[in-house]
């Protein structure tokens, strides 16, 4: 009887590799149209590059036939101690076959590219890849692995049958190989002296790339579906009267008469490619953008949809609005605490579980058919960083919807700009929307995407929901107003520019229990506070209340902002235009300290420039009207020629240079690879009245007690415990973590 060989534990190598193949048949029945496309592009053959493809998945785990593989599952599944020391790459003890296999194949096509990427996908399927090799450290000084020559037997032959499956021959490999070293011919080609530079310059670098994140990212479908025995759900086909009809049902809960879609849905939904919409706060945008993102997905043959944000909480409300269409199976969330949102009230997840690792790392890198995140999502993969090749095999094959535009920096923007112009040219499709939105930037948006139309709400320019009211004094003199109107039975939001103002109002106006919203908090209780918000009567907030939170108050108390801020915050007044309501914007002068936070493309007057817009602004203002301000506030102040901005452009294309394409980055390779730039670094700690909680709890829980602060605090009051980082701060359920130091100081030594 022959021996049984493993994958995994509780995987024979054969069934592991019946679940590979057919995730792998699957996915290329969903990538086939992507692949044609870029095939066209590029200049390839699709059955030459499929055949590629398939070469790196039969051989992908041919390492794991080696005997210390084997060892190590015996003791695994037997629940032995096993010295992983003792252990070698599977993946880097596979990479021979997989170069060998491709030359061979190259007999009868030619070469994919100069550069053997398809084994450079099998080597870096599990670990990080770069030139130092650093993944394979160990690997540098062992001994050749001793292969089973029954183990190798098997996998041929099941290599051969998935080839002759599609009626294709495999192709022949000379015998030996198994005794070559791996590591050496790997250092050759890509380590500090290999030649993987001179074989680049063979070909165009984004030729290469692109080609390496299909094949790699082709291969990781495979695998993680196969480890999971799990089907391909790559896209959803939801009619669009079935969202109509959601539509209509949402406004009846909310007691609004529905009377159809609006011209500009309407729109929307009829228009293909992609496309810049502007519509105000709360006349059904995002139903539109869905309704344009189901027509799209369709024509590209059942693309991906990923709808990106400027803030997590924004991304967990629209994420529910979503899931409840689409089903929650369909929707996948991703931001940095998106796995805490999906935990129980609790807080303890079963992290351990395959399901719950894969559903993380199948939002965080798009494979969902429907994905809700923040911006950051995407702009990552410029770096290289994460599982970067799935998140370009997704997006590349996508219709992406940047709500809220208007939210960014210049750095931020540049980078949204390097990922249009990179995915655009890859055949994605993007709609590009705010309530408002410069002219300027729209001009920006129609350069990057020509053949993008531009679709306005003109129906509600002229409405008027609220009276505009400019005080010239700051808005902690305006305590009484404030009582006055939460006592007279108005619902009240107050927004200001700072945490601390946010603190400060809340605990001035405590008697009357507002609602404290803004990010300095553990997510224990953020995740609270963010379910107080649609039903609360009282609410003192920070600019987290700006962009798409469905939430409806009377009055608006709020410091001044760039205009397009402001606007954004009176969009949660009187959100549905009653014109019998009294709803009211108060306006006050902002603090010394917004300076340092609203200066979006180095225009050092910006908040100043706003308040004199509104002083002189009429008492009623239409929708119309706060277009018209903020363009009159960023006039002749140009986005794209701001040095930010300029240096976020060059920062995307010297990441790609600097990794030559397909390399992964390294932790804290480049302090420039961020995707927003903060005057100050911050860093996650748990304040330290939590310390004894947070030690008698599982790893996987701590992060529930974390929060936020800037770096220079966190040095000044940082206690480490059990190599965990705790802050001595005040913190207090209702209105977060307070930082008694309320400058930064001069000079700070770390």
């Amino acid at each position: 009887m022959s021996r049984i060989y493993y994958a995994k534990p509780d995987q024979t190598y054969q069934e592991h590799f019946d679940y590979v193949l057919s995730a792998w048949q699957e996915v290329r029945i969903s990538k086939l149209n992507l692949v044609e496309r870029l095939a066209r592009k590029y200049d390839f053959q699709p059955e030459h590059f499929w055949k590629n493809s398939l070469l790196s998945v039969v051989f992908h785990d041919i390492g794991k036939m080696t005997a210390n593989f084997q060892e190590m599952m015996d003791a695994l599944k037997n629940g032995r101690r096993f010295d992983f020391q003792r252990n070698y790459r599977h993946e880097l003890a596979s990479f021979l076959f997989v170069i060998i296999s491709c030359k061979k194949l190259a007999t009868d096509y030619g070469l994919l590219t100069a550069a053997p990427i398809e084994a450079l996908a099998v080597v870096g399927h599990h670990k990080p890849l770069n030139t130092e090799l650093s993944s394979f450290d160990r690997e540098g000084w062992s001994p050749v692995p001793r292969f089973a020559q029954e183990g190798i037997e098997q996998a041929f032959d099941l290599a051969k049958q998935a080839f002759k499956q599609h009626k294709w021959k495999l192709p022949e490999i000379p015998s030996g190989l198994e005794k070559q070293d791996p590591y050496k011919f790997l250092s050759q080609i890509i380590g500090v002296n290999g030649c993987f530079e001179q074989l680049l310059k063979r070909d165009d670098l984004e030729r290469v790339r692109t080609l390496y994140f299909l094949l790699k990212g082709i291969l990781h479908y495979a695998d993680w579906h196969g480890s999971g025995m799990a089907q391909v759900n790559y896209s959803v086909f939801k009619p669009p009267a079935m969202l109509i009809e959601e539509l209509a049902n949402r406004c009846k809960s909310k007691q609004i008469e529905y009377k159809g879609l609006r011209p500009f849905q309407k729109k929307m939904s009829l228009h293909s490619g992609s496309l810049i919409a502007i519509a105000p706060t709360g006349s059904g945008k995002t139903e539109g953008s869905l309704l344009w993102a189901l027509k799209n997905s369709r024509e590209l043959g059942g693309a991906k949809i990923i709808y990106l944000l400027p803030t997590m909480a924004t991304a967990n409300s629209i994420w529910k609005r979503f899931a409840s269409f689409f089903g929650e199976n369909n929707v996948g969330l991703t931001h940095s605490s998106a796995n805490l949102f999906f935990d129980g009230k609790d807080g303890k997840a079963e992290e351990n579980q395959w399901e719950n690792r894969r559903d993380v790392l199948f939002d965080k890198t798009f494979i969902t058919p429907v994905t809700v995140g923040t911006v950051d999502q995407l702009l990552t993969a410029g770096f290289n960083s994460g599982w970067w090749v799935l998140k370009e095999i997704n997006a590349a094959n996508a219709v992406i919807v940047l709500d809220e535009i208007h939210a960014y920096d210049g750095w931020t923007l540049g980078l949204i700009i390097s990922a249009i112009r990179h995915f655009s040219n890859l055949g994605t499709r993007f709609l590009v929307m705010s309530a408002t939105m410069p002219t300027d930037l729209v001009h920006l948006f129609q350069h990057e995407l020509p053949e993008a139309s531009v679709i306005k709400e003109n129906k509600l320019l002229t409405a008027k929901r609220s009276a505009y009211f400019v005080e010239d004094q700051c808005i902690d003199e305006a305590v009484d107003a404030i009582a006055s109107a939460v006592n007279d039975g108005k619902r009240v939001l107050v927004v200001v520019n700072t945490v601390d103002q946010c603190q400060n109002l809340s605990k001035k106006l405590k008697t009357l229990a507002p609602v404290c919203y803004h990010s300095r908090y553990i997510f224990r209780d953020r995740k609270q506070i963010e379910k107080k918000i649609d039903t609360a009567n009282f609410v003192i907030a920070t600019q987290v209340v700006e962009v798409s939170l469905d939430i409806d108050f009377d009055w608006l108390f709020t410091e001044c902002a760039p205009p397009d801020a402001i606007a954004q915050r009176a969009g949660r007044i009187n959100r549905y235009r009653d014109s019998k309501r009294d709803s009211r914007v108060y306006i006050f002068r902002a603090s010394e300290k917004s300076e340092s936070l609203y200066n979006p493309i180095n225009s050092p007057d910006i908040l100043q420039r706003t308040f004199n817009a509104f002083k002189k602004a009429p008492c009623e203002i239409a929708e119309q009207d706060l277009i018209d301000i903020v363009d009159l506030v960023y006039r002749d102040i140009s986005i794209d020629d701001s040095e930010i901005f300029k240096m976020a452009l060059e920062q995307y294309k010297l990441s790609q240079e600097a990794r030559m394409g397909i390399f992964d980055s390294r932790l804290g390779e480049d302090k420039q690879e961020v995707t927003r730039q903060r005057k100050y670094e911050t860093v996650s700690v748990i304040p330290l009245c939590f310390l004894e909680t947070v030690l008698n709890s599982a790893p996987k829980e701590r992060r529930w007690y974390e929060l936020k602060v800037p770096l220079w605090y966190a040095m000044g009051h940082k206690q480490y415990q059990r190599e965990i980082l705790f802050c001595d701060m005040i913190y207090d359920e209702n209105i977060g973590g307070v930082l008694e130091i309320q400058t930064e100081p001069s000079n700070i030594f770390i």
